[in-house]
């Protein structure tokens, strides 16, 4: 059996196909390595990483962290959040924004979303409302307490028995939150993040 021996022909040849091959490469995972180019200055993706890092990168990572938390969370004990329970709250949202003469995409696109970001978070807010809902209750003596404490964010003439679901739902926010921060807590505690 013979051995092939490569000629130098086919040894630059070889050697400027693998040369080629690296540049296609490199050109390819140009984002990877630059987020951007300034008059053909490349500004680079770890400088830009490090610098969002120490801008906001530990709210941002938290964030990250508690919706992973609300989630297993929320598969551990089997709750979830039907396709139904989002598209009612998205119609609420589009109801309200329509009165103010705006369309869903307008206020997304106002605020830098995108209608799968408002998903989620919709789809986070109801995963925290079914595990921690039941926790809270609201007494009859709340709501017209926070009618006559709250009466300047009110309008002037309000009624207790026109603002009552309104109230009712202010509160509930309120302990929803209060619960969430001291749950939320208390998973992180309990969780091995590193």
């Amino acid at each position: 059996m013979a051995v092939k021996t490569f000629s130098l022909k086919d040894k630059k040849f070889l050697i400027i196909l693998a040369i080629l091959a690296l540049a296609v490469l490199l050109f390819l995972l140009r984002t990877v390595f630059v987020a951007a180019l300034v008059n053909g200055t490349p500004i680079s993706r770890i400088e830009t990483i490090k610098l969002l890092e120490k801008q906001g990168g530990k709210d941002v990572l938290d964030t990250f962290i508690e919706k992973t938390l609300i989630f297993q969370e929320a598969k551990r004990l089997g709750v979830t959040v039907s396709q139904e329970s989002i598209d009612t709250q998205i119609s609420s949202i589009e109801g309200i924004l329509k009165e103010q003469n705006v369309t869903l995409e307008d206020a997304l696109a106002q605020r830098g979303q995108t209608k799968e970001e408002l998903i989620e978070q919709i789809k986070i807010q109801k995963t925290v409302e079914a595990i921690l809902g039941q926790k809270i209750n609201i007494t009859d003596e709340e709501i017209p307490q926070y009618f006559e404490e709250n009466k300047e964010l009110l309008e002037k003439d309000a009624k207790l028995e026109d603002v009552e679901e309104d109230i009712r739902n202010q509160i509930f926010q309120q302990k929803l939150n209060e619960e969430y921060q001291k749950w939320i807590a208390d998973l992180k505690a309990k969780a091995k993040i590193y």
